[in-house]
């Protein structure tokens, strides 16, 4: 199990909307460890730069849970039929706009950078988010995940050390608490999105749409 703290949700990274939560921009240390297989656990938690609607600071609780089902290059990501959907439309619904599907090459092999969340207010390339976006090489996916959001529950006390403290992420030890965690939010949760992503409350509410 991974664990990282958020200090951004905006339905970005992760993306849970659909059939599928991705990971495909952001968090390049994992997307690209060689220690991740199939079947391991990324979890996000919450740090004191995320706030809920009354002010409260959301450090110790689950923001999101995703079992990696599949890992797949960026490159085979922009062009698998399944993750069309996630292509950003930056005039659409929040759901649209924060698509994390728009990485691809040219025909000489330079990556670009399509007009999405992670540009400039232009629509022009970051060069900083496609350094640190493409270094990560994988999309991690899941069809076996949670999203909390804005309806993220506190870990209980006994499991709060699953938490990452800083920066980056840390691997989970020992097992019996990534195993232990996975038995609260399965035996208490249903699969799949519970809330909104938690920096949507800055929108205005006619743009919120989680339907596809």
């Amino acid at each position: 199990m991974y664990s990282y703290l958020i200090e951004h949700d905006l339905g970005l990274a992760p993306n849970p909307f659909g059939k599928y939560c991705t990971l495909a921009v952001c968090k390049s240390g994992i997307r690209k460890s060689k220690k991740l297989a199939l079947g391991d656990w990324i979890i996000g938690t919450g740090s004191n730069a995320l706030e809920d609607t009354t002010k409260k600071r959301l450090r110790g609780r689950l923001i999101y849970a995703m079992q990696v089902t599949e890992k797949i290059s960026l490159e085979d990501y922009w062009n698998d039929a399944r993750f069309q959907y996630k292509k950003p439309v930056m005039n659409g619904t929040l759901v649209m706009m924060y698509g994390d599907n728009f990485y691809h090459k040219d025909a000489d092999g330079n990556w670009i950078q399509e007009d999405s969340a992670h540009c400039m207010t232009n629509g022009t390339c970051n060069p900083e988010h496609l350094r640190k976006d493409i270094g990560g090489k994988n999309v991690l996916i899941s069809e076996n995940f949670y999203y909390f959001g804005d309806k993220a529950p506190i870990i209980p006390k006994e499991l709060i050390e699953v938490c990452h403290t800083t920066q980056g992420q840390k691997i989970v030890t020992p097992d019996h608490l990534a195993l232990d965690l996975i038995d609260w939010f399965t035996n208490n949760f249903r699969t799949g999105i519970h809330g909104d992503p938690l920096n949507w409350c800055e929108y205005n509410p006619n743009q919120l749409s989680l339907s596809l």
